[in-house]
């Protein structure tokens, strides 16, 4: 059975102030990243979910972290999980 990983990318605007605790705050999900942050509250979330409905749940829960301003999906890839692990290591999984 072939597995799907869903790779998306989030914009979330955070007040300049708090955008350290709301990083550490997104940081919880075990599938999200922190691509870029900057000291003006921009922040860039990469999230590596099995389904559409885990991105929708991480993006609203994102939105009521205290201190963002904004979340937004920019992104969204669904890949065989197989072949990104054979792009990541090099080994293939037939």
């Amino acid at each position: 059975m072939t597995s799907i990983t869903h790779i998306s990318s989030l914009l979330v605007s955070a007040h300049p102030g708090q955008k350290d605790q709301v990083c550490s705050d997104i940081l919880v999900h075990d599938f999200a990243e922190i691509a870029h942050a900057d000291e003006t509250g921009k922040i860039i979330v990469t999230l590596e979910t099995p389904d559409e409905s885990a991105i929708v749940s991480a993006l609203t829960e994102i939105q009521l972290i205290k201190g963002v301003v904004n979340a937004s999906l920019v992104y969204h890839q669904a890949d065989n999980t197989d072949a990104l692990e054979t792009l990541a290591t090099g080994v293939r999984h037939d």
